[in-house]
C-alpha cells in the first residue's frame, strides 16, 4: 500500500527532466510516494502545448522508475472546465444565467465574466452544455490518454477536477440557464418556466434548482466519471463552496448527489482551521459521498507555513474519522515563483522546508489513517442536508449559520451523526427549517434540547465533569474510539474515567494508549551550535520603502534582494556578489546576493519596494540572533546568538540548531522525553541517534547500555521555512490590499524545550 499523502505538485517555471527527477526523488526519500501534476500560477510552459505534454511525460516516466504514483489535474489553475481558456474562447460555450427579479427579470446574460487573472478567457465554461463538456474532455482527458494510455490505471491513478461550478455567473437574483431548460422544467413540473419567473412563482427556485442540477450531473459529473471508469482511472476532486450548504447548493445544485458521482469524492479543507464553524459540516458532506474507494481531502494550502506536524497529523486523523483515506497536500512548490502571482497565502511541501524530513514520520501516520478510514460507525442521529431549504432560497442570501451551529453542537456533545439527503432512514432525523427552527422526528425542538433527546455515550469529560468543547470523539462499531484535541492547548481530561493530559492537537486512541512513569527530570545547561546562517526579512508595508534595523551589537550581514527590486543600506546601493545557496532551495534563484556588510551598533535604514508577504524584497542573512518588536511599526533588532541554553528559553532562528550537554541517565530509565516543543526533534546519546519525532509524545527509547552513566545528549531541532517571513500576523493586520489572509498562525514557533524526563 502506498502512503496516501499526495502532493499537489505546482509546476512552476520550465523544469527539465533532471530537475523533475530530483524533485520526485526528494519526495520519495521523505515518505511521499504519490504526486499530482498541478499546472499553476508561475508555470512558464504553455498549457496543453507539446512542451507541456513532454514535461508531463517526464513526471510519469520518473515516477514509474521511482515506483511512485501520478495523478493528473484537468485544467490550469481552477475552476475546471475551461482547459486553460480553450473552451470559453468559443462564445456558445460560456456559462449563462437568467434574472428572476427586478428590471431585468427574464433577461438571459451571455456575458458572465470575471476579473481574475488566474482563469482562462475571463469567462466561465457552460457545464450545462453537453457539447461544451465534450470539448473540454477532448482538450484535456483525451489528449492525456492519446499520449500516456499505457500508464492509465497503473502509474496514473486518477484525474483531479477542481471547483467546477454552474453558479459562477449568477449574481443576486439570477439562476443558471441553458438552452432547453424550458422543456426540462415543463417535463418535470408541467409548468411554464418563463411564466413562473415573470409571476414570481413561490416554488420557482426550488424546482429550477432540481432541473438544473439534474442536467449538470448528466452533462459534467456522469460524463467525466464514465470517461474515467472506461479508461481505468478515478475521477477525483471537490466542488465549489463545499464548506457552506447554501453556497454549495447555489454553485453545485444537489450538492451531495453531485459529489457522490465522483469515483473518489472530496472536499476542500485548505483552511486547516478546526475552530471554523464549517469544519464538521464540510467533513460530514465528504463522509456522505464516500464509497468503496474512500474519499479525499485537499489540505493545508492556506497555511500557515509554520503549521506544526502535530496539527497536520490531527487533521489527517480527523479526516479519517469521516472515511477520508486520500490526503492531497497543497501545495508542493517546484519553486516559489508562483508567490509573485498568488501573494497572500503560502504553505509548502518540499525540501525548501528545513523540517521536511518530518514527512517520513507523518507518512507513517497517514498510512494508519488510511486504515482507520475503513472503520464503520453507527450514528446516534441523522441530519438531513438542507438542500431543499437552500434551493428554495437560492436567489437570496440565506444565513445557514444555525445549521452549522447544530452540527457543532452535536459534535462537541459527542453525539454521532451522519448526513442524509432525501433518503428515508430508520432512526432519529433532525431537520433545519430555516429561521433558527429545527425539528426532531417531525417535532419542533430547540438546539439546547437535542442532546437530552438522543441516547448517546459521552466518553470525554473535563476537570469539571462537563462535556468539553474542542474535543472530537469518534466511536467505531468495533468498540474502539479516537479522541482528538482540536485546540492547541494542553489540558487535563477524563477519558472513560481515566485521567489523561492531552497536549495541543494530541490524539488518543483506545487501542494504543500507554502511560509511562516518570523516574526523574533534569534541566541541564546546553551548549548551542547553529548549523546555518540565520535568515529574517526586512518588512515593508503598503507604501513603505524604508525599514529600520537596530543592531544591538556590531553585526556582519549579507543581503538577499529579490530580482528586479532595488535595495539600499544607509543610503548606498547594495553591492552584489555571486549567487550562493543560503536561501531555501525554492527561493534561491530569485534573489541577488550581496557581499558582507559590517553594520555597527545602532540604527540602520534599508530601502526597498515591492515587498510581498511570502517573497520578501530584502532578506538579511548572517550569524546573528534577532527579535521583532511589532508595535505601531515593525522593528527588527539584531543581536548576538546565544552560546548557552537553559531549558524553558525560546530561540528565534531558522534552519537547524543543535543543543549539547552532559546528563546522567538513571539505571531504570527506558526512555527519554523532551517536553515543551512542537518542532521536528532528533535525539543523540553519545553520538547514537535514538529517534526523530515530529509531535508529542517526544519520547525516545533508550538502548540497554545507556543507563546508569553520564552521557552526552545532543538534541537537534529543525524549523519550518516560516521564520524567514517574520511576523506575518502583523502583516495581515496592517496591509491594506489583501485578497486572502490565509490561516492564522497559532504561535511563533521557536527552538527550545522546557524539560527533559526519564521514563520507565
Amino acid at each position: 500500500m502506498k502512503c496516501p499523502l499526495i502532493t499537489m505538485s505546482a509546476v512552476t517555471g520550465r523544469p527539465n527532466s533532471d530537475e523533475i527527477y530530483k524533485y520526485l526523488y526528494s519526495l520519495k526519500e521523505n515518505g511521499i510516494e504519490q504526486a499530482m501534476i498541478y499546472p499553476r500560477s508561475g508555470c512558464e510552459i504553455e498549457y496543453l502545448s507539446e512542451e507541456w505534454f513532454l514535461t508531463v511525460g517526464c513526471f510519469i516516466e520518473h515516477a514509474r522508475t521511482l515506483d511512485m504514483s501520478i495523478w493528473l489535474y484537468d485544467d490550469f489553475n481552477w475552476p475546471s472546465g475551461d482547459a486553460g481558456g480553450k473552451v470559453t474562447k468559443i462564445p456558445e460555450y460560456r456559462l449563462k444565467s437568467i434574472c428572476t427579479v427586478g428590471n431585468d427579470i427574464g433577461k438571459i446574460n451571455y456575458k458572465s465574466s470575471h476579473n481574475s487573472g488566474l482563469f482562462g478567457e475571463k469567462f466561465f465554461p457552460n457545464l450545462l452544455s453537453y457539447e461544451c463538456v465534450d470539448y473540454f474532455i477532448k482538450c484535456t482527458h483525451e489528449e492525456y490518454f492519446k499520449r500516456f494510455s499505457q500508464y492509465f490505471g497503473n502509474v496514473i491513478k486518477g484525474i483531479f477536477t477542481d471547483e467546477p461550478s454552474i453558479g459562477y455567473c449568477c449574481q443576486n437574483g439570477c439562476i443558471p440557464y441553458y438552452d432547453g431548460i424550458e422543456d426540462d422544467y415543463f417535463y418535470a413540473f408541467k409548468r411554464d418556466f418563463k411564466k413562473d419567473i415573470l409571476t414570481h412563482y413561490e416554488n420557482l427556485c426550488e424546482n429550477a434548482t432540481l432541473v438544473i442540477s439534474s442536467r449538470y450531473k448528466k452533462c459534467y459529473f456522469d460524463k467525466i466519471s464514465s470517461w474515467c471508469d472506461d479508461h481505468g482511472i478515478l475521477m477525483v476532486g471537490h466542488l465549489m463552496n463545499d464548506n457552506n450548504p447554501f453556497y454549495a447548493v447555489k454553485h453545485e445544485g444537489d450538492f451531495l448527489r453531485n459529489l457522490s458521482a465522483f469515483s473518489l469524492p472530496g472536499i476542500d479543507d485548505i483552511y486547516s482551521d478546526f475552530s471554523d464553524g464549517c469544519e464538521m459540516t464540510l467533513l460530514g458532506s465528504c463522509q456522505y459521498a464516500s464509497n468503496e474507494n474512500g474519499a479525499m481531502a485537499e489540505l493545508f494550502a492556506l497555511g500557515p507555513a509554520d503549521m506544526s506536524y502535530a496539527k497536520k497529523r490531527a487533521s489527517l486523523y480527523l479526516c479519517a474519522c469521516f472515511s477520508i483515506n486520500h490526503y492531497f497536500l497543497a501545495v508542493s512548490h517546484f519553486d516559489m515563483r508562483g508567490n509573485l502571482l498568488v501573494k497572500d497565502y503560502f504553505n509548502d511541501f518540499s525540501i525548501s522546508q528545513p523540517d521536511f524530513e518530518g514527512m517520513r514520520i507523518l507518512s507513517k501516520e497517514a498510512i494508519k489513517c488510511g486504515e482507520i478510514a475503513k472503520k464503520d460507525f453507527t450514528p446516534d442521529v441523522y441530519v438531513r442536508y438542507p438542500f431543499k431549504l437552500c434551493s428554495k432560497n437560492i436567489t437570496d442570501n440565506l444565513d445557514i449559520s444555525p445549521f452549522l451551529n447544530l452540527i457543532n453542537h452535536l459534535t462537541y456533545n459527542q453525539i454521532q451523526w451522519k448526513f442524509i439527503n432525501d433518503e428515508i432512514v430508520d432512526g432519529g432525523v433532525i431537520e433545519y427549517c430555516g429561521d433558527n427552527k429545527f425539528t426532531f422526528n417531525g417535532i419542533d425542538v430547540e438546539i439546547s434540547e437535542i442532546a437530552d433527546k438522543i441516547p448517546h455515550k459521552v466518553i470525554v469529560k473535563d476537570a469539571n465533569n462537563d462535556t468539553p468543547c474542542g474535543i472530537f470523539v469518534r466511536k467505531f462499531d468495533d468498540g474502539s474510539f479516537i479522541v482528538i484535541n482540536l485546540f492547541g492547548e494542553e489540558k487535563k481530561y477524563f477519558i472513560n474515567g481515566k485521567k489523561v493530559f492531552l497536549k495541543g492537537y494530541d490524539i488518543f486512541t483506545s487501542w494504543n494508549y500507554e502511560k509511562r512513569l516518570v523516574i526523574s527530570e533534569t534541566m541541564p545547561l546546553f551548549n548551542v551550535n547553529y548549523c546555518n546562517k540565520n535568515l529574517i526579512r526586512a518588512m515593508y508595508l503598503n507604501d513603505d520603502t524604508e525599514c529600520t534595523v537596530n543592531c544591538l551589537v556590531d553585526c556582519d550581514v549579507e543581503f538577499a534582494t529579490r530580482n528586479s527590486t532595488y535595495a539600499q543600506i544607509d543610503g548606498g546601493d547594495i553591492i552584489y556578489s555571486e549567487i550562493n545557496d543560503t536561501l531555501p532551495h525554492g527561493m534561491r534563484n530569485f534573489y541577488n546576493y550581496s557581499r558582507v556588510y559590517s553594520l555597527k551598533e545602532g540604527s540602520h535604514t534599508i530601502k526597498s519596494h515591492l515587498d510581498f508577504k511570502y517573497m520578501p524584497s530584502v532578506i538579511l542573512m548572517g550569524d546573528f540572533a534577532y527579535e521583532i518588536n511589532s508595535g505601531d511599526r515593525y522593528n527588527l533588532a539584531l543581536k548576538e546568538r546565544k552560546n548557552e541554553y537553559r531549558c524553558g528559553d525560546k530561540i528565534l532562528d531558522f534552519g537547524k540548531v543543535e543543543f549539547s550537554s552532559k546528563v546522567f541517565i538513571p539505571i531504570y530509565a527506558n526512555a527519554i522525553e523532551i517536553c515543551g516543543t512542537d518542532l521536528l526533534t532528533e535525539v543523540y546519546i553519545d553520538g547514537i541517534s535514538v529517534g526523530k519525532k515530529a509531535f508529542s509524545p517526544y519520547m525516545y527509547e533508550l538502548k540497554g547500555d545507556m543507563q546508569d552513566k553520564m552521557v552526552e545528549i545532543k538534541i537537534v531541532q529543525y524549523s519550518s521555512i516560516a521564520p524567514i517571513f517574520g511576523d506575518v500576523s502583523y502583516w495581515d493586520k496592517h496591509i491594506i490590499n489583501c485578497g486572502w489572509r490565509g490561516t492564522p498562525s497559532t504561535e511563533n514557533k521557536a527552538f527550545g524545550f522546557k524539560i527533559i524526563r526519564f521514563l520507565d
